[in-house]
């Protein structure tokens, strides 16, 4: 009886920390400054390694990216095609940085993902896309975005 009291806690804790991220993921309602497609692959063992390139859409022209870094939070392997929403980007240069932000994902041979991640400049990048191969997250991210055109 005391482990389904357990297990129930542990249901319930995982369960609101899932739906709190979910809201906070969730992009705002007004016009985006730019948009985003991202392709990335993560492996993850409680820490996780990423790597992926993406165009950014801006002011009616394409510019590409690069992405590395990693977070806290999940296990396995997976890759990433995602899209998003850029928010509070006035400048080109203002892009590159380094990005903080949440993400959380399920995947069990294709999946989702969502995530918010801002920069030093404040730019925010709301990103949801598919993901395949067999992996988890819910943590922290730190990515370093370059633009390279």
């Amino acid at each position: 009886m005391r482990t389904n009291i357990i297990n129930a806690i542990c249901a319930s804790i995982t369960f609101l920390r899932i739906f709190g991220c979910a809201s906070m993921t969730k992009a705002p309602s007004q016009p985006p400054s730019a948009t985003v497609r991202i392709e990335e692959w993560s492996a993850a063992y409680y820490a996780q390694a990423e790597t992926g390139k993406g165009t950014l859409y801006y002011n009616g022209g394409r510019h590409h990216f690069t992405i590395s870094g990693g977070g806290v939070g999940g296990s396995g392997a997976q890759k990433v095609s995602a899209t998003g929403k850029v928010f509070n980007l006035n400048r080109l240069s203002d892009f590159s940085g380094t990005y903080h932000g949440i993400s959380r994902g399920l995947t069990l041979i294709e999946g989702k993902m969502h995530a918010k991640l801002t920069n030093q400049n404040g730019v925010t990048m709301y990103l949801s896309g598919q993901t395949e191969g067999l992996a988890s997250s819910l943590g922290a991210q730190a990515f370093e975005v370059n633009l390279t055109d």
